[in-house]
């Protein structure tokens, strides 16, 4: 890079130059040593010269900056304007590079732009406009050795993070394995600030089979920050056998159904944001943390479940929506689940008139907890349809659905493959609770 004003041809001026380049390097050597972080290097940066900086995160948004120049409050300088006639070359040198002012694009004066970066990790621009006073060789340097202080100090609050990280994915392990001593959980929980006997919905997301891989150094790291923001709860997450693993706490005073609901309303939306709508998600009912080992197992069972049988877009599902034959279907022969199927219902599969009403009838029954009249206010018919309806099923299949327990099960289970697989005629699942669109979720929620 062209320096902005060239050096001293006399010794004695180039000697106090040197003086002052030193000064500095002791003064930003001295913030970093006594923990002043990336805001106090800025704030000292800014000390030192009478032109506005401003520290510019790769996300172009303004992470600190200069709090005035001269009586004059200046907008951030857009980055992208600044690159737009300079390759990744010019910047790959120690020395900040000159923009020329460029009025006709809206550069409106010089600016000295620098990466910090460390490696092949870019962590922020260090920009200073030409405002105050005219761009010097000494401003260039200063940009530089502000760059380089920057960078390790982001390098260490990245470790520090990585730590960090590490540490509460070590405690959601042990939590999920359940073999470390209580008290050793307890002392790692409030070493972390987290609350080690909360009550969590364990949410274990099964690896999308041909996906690029991710250019964060985690997944889990990165979705479990997405849904503690959605939710505004603690997530813990760790990997899992083939997947991730997310501990969501549950707060206090939620009721159980509408909380797991609300967990899995935001595990669509953001695998859909992150571009893993495919993602197969199996979450748990509101668990002790005694019992999050059992309910590991049983959400990898949701999982089998749903890549065995799932051949609509709902691929994130609890294990309530499922129940326990679910062990059934996610173990079995693929065959013989199917020829179960079959033999089970399906007089009731066969397209016949009104066999589509007696399966909806029939999986409304259970939804409802073989509740008649909650049945027919929620398909809103009279009472006795719904009566009539099941000795109808009662006829074609020999099902004695309303008082053998034996009868009620080999439905269940016929009927959650039916579900799995999208039949048109059975209700989703999140109809199974009642939650049908954004208000009544609210209203469930509140």
């Amino acid at each position: 890079m062209a320096a902005p004003t060239p050096p001293s041809a006399d010794p004695r001026q180039r000697f106090e130059e040197l003086n002052r380049r030193y000064a500095v390097e002791l003064r930003l050597s001295a913030v970093s040593a006594g923990g002043g972080g990336i805001g106090g290097l800025v704030t000292a940066v800014a000390e030192l010269t009478a032109n506005p900086i401003w520290l510019i995160d790769p996300q172009r948004r303004v992470v600190s900056r200069s709090a005035r120049a001269r009586g004059s409050d200046f907008r951030p300088p857009e980055v992208d304007e600044l690159l737009a006639h300079h390759g990744p070359a010019d910047l790959s040198g120690a020395q900040p590079l000159l923009v020329a002012a460029q009025p006709a694009r809206g550069v409106v004066r010089r600016h000295l732009l620098m990466p910090v970066r460390r490696d092949d990790c870019l962590f922020a621009w260090l920009v200073m406009a030409e405002v105050s006073g005219r761009l010097t060789r000494e401003d260039s340097a200063l940009v530089g050795r502000a760059a380089f202080h920057l960078a390790s100090e982001y390098a260490v609050q990245r470790r520090v993070a990585r730590a960090s990280w590490n540490a509460r994915a070590t405690l959601a392990r042990q939590l999920v394995r359940g073999h470390t001593r209580d008290d050793d959980i307890a002392d790692a929980a409030e070493y972390l600030g987290v609350q080690a006997d909360a009550d969590r919905v364990l949410v274990y997301v099964s690896d999308v089979v041909g996906a690029q891989p991710s250019d964060e150094a985690h997944d889990e790291e990165s979705l479990s920050a997405l849904v503690a923001v959605d939710l505004g709860v603690e997530v813990l997450a760790t990997r899992g056998r083939e997947g991730m693993i997310l501990l969501v706490e549950v707060p206090d005073g939620q009721a159980a159904v509408a909380f797991v609901h609300r967990v899995k309303q935001a595990m669509r939306r953001l695998l859909a944001a992150i571009g893993q709508p495919d993602a197969t998600v199996g979450v748990s009912g509101v668990t002790r943390p005694a019992a999050l080992q059992r309910a590991y197992r049983e959400t990898r069972e949701v999982v089998l479940c749903v890549d065995r049988f799932a051949r609509t877009s709902e691929r994130v599902i609890a294990v309530d929506d499922l129940g326990p034959a679910r062990l059934f279907v996610a173990n079995g022969d693929l065959g013989a689940v199917r020829r179960y199927v079959q033999d089970v219902i399906g007089a009731l599969l066969d397209g016949g008139p009104g066999t589509a009403d007696l399966l909806r009838t029939l999986q409304c029954f259970f939804d409802t907890g073989r509740s008649v009249r909650e049945s027919a206010a929620r398909l809103g018919i009279h009472e006795n349809t719904v009566r009539l309806r099941m000795a109808k099923v009662h006829d074609l299949t020999g099902l004695d659905v309303a008082s053998d327990a034996n009868d009620q099960l080999s439905a269940q289970t016929a009927l959650l493959v039916l579900r799995l697989e999208g039949h048109p005629a059975i209700p989703a699942f999140d109809e199974r609770h009642g939650f049908t669109d954004d208000t009544e979720r609210g209203k469930d929620t509140a």
